[in-house]
């Protein structure tokens, strides 16, 4: 299920010389929003382990309001991989488009750094939406 992991907006400080946000910037947003929802679901420390698709699709400007949505699209043994996307919201439309998206994984990990099964640190107040994917 899709939901607002984080929202915020962007500063002057967050654009680059040519006036838009930096893709790390951005980037760094959305590793924030992701973890939100792997802390949601599970109660052990987890870390990113890849970045894929990632597509700048639209530029951020100075001003812009940005809202970060994420979806859990897998479980695996040690793994969680969350979908997410930056949408910005049009100021005279009102409407929001999505300017960047990717797929983010993160592994459950235990205190010296290892793999954890996922199973063994489900918190019990998961989302029903989550379990068909367990």
């Amino acid at each position: 299920m899709r939901k607002l992991s984080l929202k915020g907006i962007t500063y002057p400080t967050d654009l680059n010389p040519g006036g838009t946000a930096f893709g790390g910037w951005v980037m760094s947003k959305m590793d924030k929003a992701a973890s939100v929802v792997v802390a949601d679901i599970i109660k052990s420390p987890a870390v990113t382990v890849t970045v894929s698709r990632i597509n700048f699709l639209k530029p951020i400007h100075n001003g812009d309001i940005f809202s970060i949505y994420t979806e859990i699209t897998a479980i695996g043994t040690t793994s969680i991989t969350i979908y997410v996307s930056v949408e910005i919201k049009n100021l005279d439309t009102n409407k929001e488009y999505e300017v960047t998206s990717a797929e983010f994984k993160f592994v459950a990990i235990d205190t010296h750094g290892k793999p954890v099964n996922v199973r063994s640190v489900l918190r019990d107040e998961i989302d029903k939406d989550i379990k068909p994917l367990l």
